[in-house]
Protein backbone atom coordinates (compact mmCIF):
# COMPACT_ATOMS: atom_id res chain seq x y z
CA UNK A 1 0.00 0.00 0.00
CA UNK A 2 1.10 3.55 -0.73
CA UNK A 3 1.56 6.47 1.64
CA UNK A 4 1.91 9.65 -0.40
CA UNK A 5 4.22 12.50 0.51
CA UNK A 6 2.63 15.26 -1.54
CA UNK A 7 2.96 19.01 -2.00
CA UNK A 8 3.24 21.81 -4.49
CA UNK A 9 6.91 22.23 -5.48
CA UNK A 10 9.21 24.06 -3.03
CA UNK A 11 6.88 23.47 -0.08
CA UNK A 12 9.01 21.24 2.13
CA UNK A 13 8.19 17.65 1.21
CA UNK A 14 11.86 16.98 0.41
CA UNK A 15 12.69 18.01 3.97
CA UNK A 16 10.03 15.64 5.32
CA UNK A 17 11.35 12.93 3.00
CA UNK A 18 14.79 13.07 4.60
CA UNK A 19 13.33 13.22 8.09
CA UNK A 20 11.48 9.97 7.31
CA UNK A 21 14.58 8.45 5.73
CA UNK A 22 16.44 9.12 8.96
CA UNK A 23 13.56 7.96 11.18
CA UNK A 24 13.19 4.61 9.41
CA UNK A 25 16.94 3.96 9.22
CA UNK A 26 19.27 2.70 11.93
CA UNK A 27 19.89 5.33 14.60
CA UNK A 28 23.66 5.26 14.08
CA UNK A 29 23.48 5.49 10.28
CA UNK A 30 24.58 8.77 8.71
CA UNK A 31 22.06 10.52 6.47
CA UNK A 32 22.84 10.83 2.75
CA UNK A 33 21.05 12.71 0.00
CA UNK A 34 21.87 9.90 -2.40
CA UNK A 35 19.81 6.74 -2.80
CA UNK A 36 21.83 3.61 -2.22
CA UNK A 37 20.93 0.00 -2.98
CA UNK A 38 21.30 -0.96 0.69
CA UNK A 39 19.18 1.91 2.05
CA UNK A 40 16.79 0.65 4.71
CA UNK A 41 14.18 3.18 3.60
CA UNK A 42 13.48 4.80 0.24
CA UNK A 43 10.95 7.34 -1.00
CA UNK A 44 10.76 7.25 -4.80
CA UNK A 45 9.18 10.04 -6.81
CA UNK A 46 6.11 8.82 -8.69
CA UNK A 47 6.31 7.92 -11.46
CA UNK A 48 10.08 7.42 -11.60
CA UNK A 49 11.78 7.06 -14.96
CA UNK A 50 12.92 3.55 -14.03
CA UNK A 51 9.33 2.56 -13.22
CA UNK A 52 8.06 3.92 -16.54
CA UNK A 53 10.76 2.11 -18.50
CA UNK A 54 10.36 -1.14 -16.57
CA UNK A 55 6.67 -1.17 -17.44
CA UNK A 56 7.36 -0.20 -21.07
CA UNK A 57 5.27 2.98 -20.91
CA UNK A 58 5.64 5.41 -23.82
CA UNK A 59 6.14 8.22 -21.31
CA UNK A 60 6.90 10.89 -23.92
CA UNK A 61 3.11 11.16 -24.25
CA UNK A 62 1.64 12.33 -20.95
CA UNK A 63 -1.70 10.67 -21.71
CA UNK A 64 0.09 7.31 -21.49
CA UNK A 65 1.29 8.12 -17.97
CA UNK A 66 -2.24 9.17 -16.99
CA UNK A 67 -3.73 5.95 -18.35
CA UNK A 68 -1.25 3.91 -16.36
CA UNK A 69 -1.33 5.69 -12.97
CA UNK A 70 -3.22 2.79 -11.39
CA UNK A 71 -1.35 0.06 -13.30
CA UNK A 72 1.99 1.48 -12.12
CA UNK A 73 0.78 1.59 -8.53
CA UNK A 74 -0.54 -1.98 -8.82
CA UNK A 75 2.94 -2.99 -9.96
CA UNK A 76 4.67 -1.23 -7.08
CA UNK A 77 2.30 -2.80 -4.57
CA UNK A 78 3.15 -6.32 -5.71
CA UNK A 79 5.87 -6.25 -3.05
CA UNK A 80 3.12 -6.33 -0.36
CA UNK A 81 4.94 -3.61 1.59
CA UNK A 82 4.25 -0.01 2.55
CA UNK A 83 5.57 2.14 -0.30
CA UNK A 84 6.23 5.80 0.46
CA UNK A 85 5.97 7.82 -2.74
CA UNK A 86 6.72 11.50 -3.27
CA UNK A 87 4.58 13.48 -5.69
CA UNK A 88 3.71 17.00 -6.83
CA UNK A 89 0.71 15.71 -8.80
CA UNK A 90 -2.73 16.99 -7.92
CA UNK A 91 -5.14 14.41 -6.51
CA UNK A 92 -7.17 14.51 -9.70
CA UNK A 93 -9.06 12.48 -12.27
CA UNK A 94 -8.34 13.05 -15.97
CA UNK A 95 -10.48 11.54 -18.72
CA UNK A 96 -11.84 9.03 -16.23
CA UNK A 97 -8.39 8.04 -14.97
CA UNK A 98 -8.01 8.63 -11.22
CA UNK A 99 -4.57 9.43 -9.82
CA UNK A 100 -4.95 6.65 -7.25
CA UNK A 101 -7.55 4.35 -5.69
CA UNK A 102 -8.39 2.66 -2.40
CA UNK A 103 -6.73 -0.63 -3.24
CA UNK A 104 -3.38 1.14 -3.71
CA UNK A 105 -3.39 4.01 -1.20
CA UNK A 106 -3.51 3.81 2.57
CA UNK A 107 -2.83 7.50 3.39
CA UNK A 108 -1.06 10.74 2.57
CA UNK A 109 0.96 13.52 4.16
CA UNK A 110 0.39 16.82 2.38
CA UNK A 111 2.81 19.70 3.01
CA UNK A 112 1.52 23.20 2.33
CA UNK A 113 3.46 26.49 2.35
CA UNK A 114 2.67 30.19 2.03
CA UNK A 115 2.62 30.86 -1.74
CA UNK A 116 4.35 34.21 -1.18
CA UNK A 117 7.43 32.31 -0.02
CA UNK A 118 7.03 29.53 -2.58
CA UNK A 119 7.31 31.98 -5.47
CA UNK A 120 10.82 32.99 -4.37
CA UNK A 121 12.07 29.40 -4.10
CA UNK A 122 10.25 28.40 -7.30
CA UNK A 123 11.83 31.28 -9.26
CA UNK A 124 15.30 30.38 -7.99
CA UNK A 125 14.87 26.66 -8.64
CA UNK A 126 13.83 27.16 -12.26
CA UNK A 127 15.89 30.36 -12.76
CA UNK A 128 12.95 32.46 -13.90
CA UNK A 129 11.79 35.88 -12.74
CA UNK A 130 9.09 36.28 -10.09
CA UNK A 131 6.45 37.25 -12.65
CA UNK A 132 7.04 34.07 -14.66
CA UNK A 133 7.02 31.95 -11.50
CA UNK A 134 3.67 33.44 -10.51
CA UNK A 135 2.19 32.71 -13.95
CA UNK A 136 3.13 29.07 -13.45
CA UNK A 137 1.68 29.00 -9.94
CA UNK A 138 -1.62 30.41 -11.21
CA UNK A 139 -1.88 28.06 -14.20
CA UNK A 140 -4.30 25.15 -13.76
CA UNK A 141 -2.45 23.32 -16.53
CA UNK A 142 0.95 23.73 -14.89
CA UNK A 143 2.91 20.49 -14.99
CA UNK A 144 6.20 18.99 -13.92
CA UNK A 145 8.69 18.22 -16.68
CA UNK A 146 11.73 15.95 -16.45
CA UNK A 147 14.54 14.91 -18.78
CA UNK A 148 15.45 11.30 -19.59
CA UNK A 149 18.85 12.24 -21.01
CA UNK A 150 17.56 12.86 -24.51
CA UNK A 151 14.01 14.19 -24.22
CA UNK A 152 11.95 16.34 -21.91
CA UNK A 153 8.75 14.63 -20.87
CA UNK A 154 5.66 15.68 -18.93
CA UNK A 155 5.64 13.73 -15.65
CA UNK A 156 2.84 15.21 -13.56
CA UNK A 157 -0.04 17.66 -13.51
CA UNK A 158 0.36 20.01 -10.56
CA UNK A 159 -2.21 22.64 -11.47
CA UNK A 160 -2.13 26.00 -9.73
CA UNK A 161 -1.06 26.31 -6.10
CA UNK A 162 -4.70 26.42 -4.98
CA UNK A 163 -5.73 23.58 -7.33
CA UNK A 164 -3.07 21.37 -5.83
CA UNK A 165 -3.89 22.19 -2.21
CA UNK A 166 -7.65 21.84 -2.67
CA UNK A 167 -7.35 18.56 -4.56
CA UNK A 168 -5.57 16.90 -1.63
CA UNK A 169 -7.55 18.70 1.09
CA UNK A 170 -10.81 17.51 -0.43
CA UNK A 171 -9.70 13.92 -1.01
CA UNK A 172 -12.09 11.66 0.91
CA UNK A 173 -10.77 8.23 -0.08
CA UNK A 174 -8.35 7.85 2.84
CA UNK A 175 -7.52 9.80 5.97
CA UNK A 176 -4.64 12.20 5.33
CA UNK A 177 -2.94 14.96 7.27
CA UNK A 178 -2.06 18.46 6.11
CA UNK A 179 1.10 19.90 7.62
CA UNK A 180 2.11 23.54 7.23
CA UNK A 181 5.74 24.22 6.36
CA UNK A 182 5.62 27.13 8.78
CA UNK A 183 4.71 24.76 11.62
CA UNK A 184 7.65 22.54 10.71
CA UNK A 185 9.85 25.61 11.18
CA UNK A 186 8.20 27.13 14.27
CA UNK A 187 7.06 23.97 16.09
CA UNK A 188 9.49 21.41 14.73
CA UNK A 189 9.26 18.65 17.32
CA UNK A 190 5.48 18.86 17.65
CA UNK A 191 4.97 18.88 13.88
CA UNK A 192 7.23 15.93 13.13
CA UNK A 193 5.73 14.09 16.11
CA UNK A 194 2.31 14.65 14.54
CA UNK A 195 3.56 13.02 11.33
CA UNK A 196 4.90 9.98 13.19
CA UNK A 197 1.67 9.75 15.22
CA UNK A 198 -0.28 9.70 11.97
CA UNK A 199 1.92 6.91 10.60
CA UNK A 200 1.46 5.04 13.86
CA UNK A 201 -2.31 5.32 13.43
CA UNK A 202 -2.51 4.13 9.82
CA UNK A 203 0.45 1.75 9.75
CA UNK A 204 1.47 1.01 13.36
CA UNK A 205 4.81 2.83 12.88
CA UNK A 206 6.50 2.87 16.31
CA UNK A 207 6.46 6.27 18.00
CA UNK A 208 9.97 6.89 19.38
CA UNK A 209 10.66 10.32 20.93
CA UNK A 210 14.42 9.82 20.86
CA UNK A 211 14.42 8.83 17.18
CA UNK A 212 12.25 11.84 16.33
CA UNK A 213 14.79 14.16 17.99
CA UNK A 214 17.74 12.44 16.28
CA UNK A 215 15.99 12.55 12.89
CA UNK A 216 15.09 16.22 13.28
CA UNK A 217 18.75 16.96 13.94
CA UNK A 218 20.01 14.86 11.03
CA UNK A 219 17.51 16.39 8.60
CA UNK A 220 17.93 19.99 9.76
CA UNK A 221 18.30 22.56 6.99
CA UNK A 222 21.87 23.26 8.08
CA UNK A 223 22.81 19.59 7.77
CA UNK A 224 20.95 19.06 4.47
CA UNK A 225 22.70 22.09 2.98
CA UNK A 226 26.07 20.76 4.20
CA UNK A 227 25.32 17.36 2.64
CA UNK A 228 24.34 19.03 -0.62
CA UNK A 229 27.63 20.92 -0.71
CA UNK A 230 29.52 17.66 -0.10
CA UNK A 231 27.49 15.20 -2.19
CA UNK A 232 25.51 17.30 -4.63
CA UNK A 233 21.79 16.65 -5.07
CA UNK A 234 20.08 15.30 -8.17
CA UNK A 235 16.95 17.39 -7.55
CA UNK A 236 18.91 20.65 -7.41
CA UNK A 237 17.26 22.30 -10.40
CA UNK A 238 18.85 25.27 -12.16
CA UNK A 239 19.71 27.28 -9.03
CA UNK A 240 23.00 27.07 -7.18
CA UNK A 241 21.52 24.96 -4.35
CA UNK A 242 18.27 23.08 -3.72
CA UNK A 243 18.46 23.83 0.01
CA UNK A 244 18.73 27.58 -0.41
CA UNK A 245 17.44 29.42 2.68
CA UNK A 246 14.84 27.32 4.47
CA UNK A 247 13.23 30.37 6.08
CA UNK A 248 9.71 31.74 6.31
CA UNK A 249 8.47 35.27 5.69
CA UNK A 250 11.28 36.15 3.26
CA UNK A 251 8.62 37.44 0.86
CA UNK A 252 8.20 40.52 3.06
CA UNK A 253 11.61 41.79 1.98
CA UNK A 254 12.12 40.13 -1.40
CA UNK A 255 8.75 40.25 -3.16
CA UNK A 256 7.31 43.13 -5.14
CA UNK A 257 4.20 44.64 -3.51
CA UNK A 258 2.18 44.31 -6.72
CA UNK A 259 2.95 40.59 -6.85
CA UNK A 260 2.04 40.22 -3.18
CA UNK A 261 -1.37 41.75 -3.89
CA UNK A 262 -1.82 39.55 -6.96
CA UNK A 263 -1.04 36.38 -4.97
CA UNK A 264 -3.35 37.39 -2.12
CA UNK A 265 -6.16 38.21 -4.53
CA UNK A 266 -5.79 34.96 -6.48
CA UNK A 267 -5.32 32.64 -3.50
CA UNK A 268 -7.04 34.66 -0.79
CA UNK A 269 -9.64 32.05 0.13
CA UNK A 270 -7.07 29.31 0.75
CA UNK A 271 -4.57 31.67 2.40
CA UNK A 272 -7.19 32.87 4.88
CA UNK A 273 -8.22 29.29 5.56
CA UNK A 274 -4.59 28.43 6.36
CA UNK A 275 -4.00 31.57 8.43
CA UNK A 276 -1.54 33.17 6.02
CA UNK A 277 -3.61 36.37 5.74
Amino acid sequence: MIIWLASYPKSGNTWVKFFLKSYFSSTNKELSLKTHIDDEFKIETFPSLNLLKENKIDYLKFENIIKNWINLQDFLNLNKKINFLKTHNAMCTINGHAFTDLKNTIGAIYIVRDPRDIILSYANHFQVDHETALKHMMDSKNGEYKNDGSNNYHRSLMGSWSDNYNSWKNYKGRELIIVKYEDLINNTFASFSRIVNYLNKINKTPFDVNKIKISINKSSFKNLRKLEEEEGFEEKGKGLFFFRKGKIGVWKQDLNKNLIREIENKFGKEMRELGYI
